[in-house]
């Protein structure tokens, strides 16, 4: 009996030195004076619309400087709220480390595809469904939409989301299509590295251009999408790569359980 009693108190009197030298840590850690603040900017996905001098500059251009401060005195939350308001940053985590440092870690938007309308005007749809602008900086390696629409960047559009008052609802519908047959052929293992283009024609049906070239590709709308694109497969699969991939210009999946391809 004594000797669990013994133990229980051991464990309560570790139990309680662990949260009392944490408790040491955090005051003493908030007593420290601030030392640096460094942005890392995470470019895996290949995109290049933001840098991290770039994102230190306007963060030290908005708030007083970073060094030489009580890391108590700093609000590391409204710094993160200001980097993650930037138009191309999607994610921001800002933090401070046992060595009074202070930290950003930045996680860029991911362009899906870039629309250029009828007038020539260009905005991209985002990975997660959201229009953001061009970049006078950097130009990404994405699918191009084009075609007679009179779409164009509307900042708070959402496409994930019932749409609002910042846009018609003719145009929601269009961008939410383009945004799932978009998002489809990026996730496919071929078809991301196939197809380069889509036209948008008169009718608001959707043509698909491959990197060859070699033909035009009459998709429809996006009904019945993954049936069109399974049916294409099997088109390739036992008619082109037999045939060949310059038999046909036109490949028409618009007609349902058929293909009907033509020459020009």
């Amino acid at each position: 009996m004594v000797k669990k009693i013994f133990k229980t108190f051991f464990y309560l009197l570790v139990t309680a030195s662990i949260f009392l030298l944490l408790g040491l840590a955090i005051e003493a850690n908030k007593a420290r004076v601030s030392n640096s603040f460094t942005v890392n900017v995470d470019h895996s996905c290949g995109n290049f619309f933001v840098e991290a001098e770039q994102i230190k500059n306007d963060v030290f251009a908005n708030f007083d400087t970073l060094t030489r401060q009580k890391l108590s005195n700093i609000n590391l939350s409204k710094i993160e709220n200001f980097i993650t308001g930037m138009i191309y940053v999607k994610t921001a985590e800002v933090y401070t480390t046992i060595d009074g440092k202070i930290k950003a870690d930045v996680i860029q938007r991911k362009p899906l595809a870039r629309i250029i309308n009828k007038h020539g005007h260009s905005f991209y749809i985002d990975t997660d469904g959201r229009l953001m602008p061009l970049s006078r900086d950097f130009t990404a390696r994405v699918i191009i939409v084009t075609g007679k629409t009179d779409l164009k960047y509307t900042p708070l559009v959402d496409l994930t989301e019932t749409p609002g008052d910042d846009i018609n609802k003719q145009d929601a519908k269009l961008l939410k299509d383009i945004y799932k047959l978009v998002k489809y052929i990026d996730s496919h293992p071929l078809w991301g590295v196939y197809i380069d283009q889509i036209a948008v024609t008169s009718t608001g049906d959707f043509e698909l251009i491959p990197k060859s070239g070699s033909h035009v590709i009459e998709f429809g709308s996006t009904k019945r999408m993954e049936q069109k694109f399974n049916k294409l497969l099997v088109f390739y699969d036992h008619g082109l790569t037999k045939i060949g991939w310059n038999k046909y210009s036109r490949i028409k999946l618009k007609y349902r359980n058929q293909v009907v391809c033509v020459n020009q």
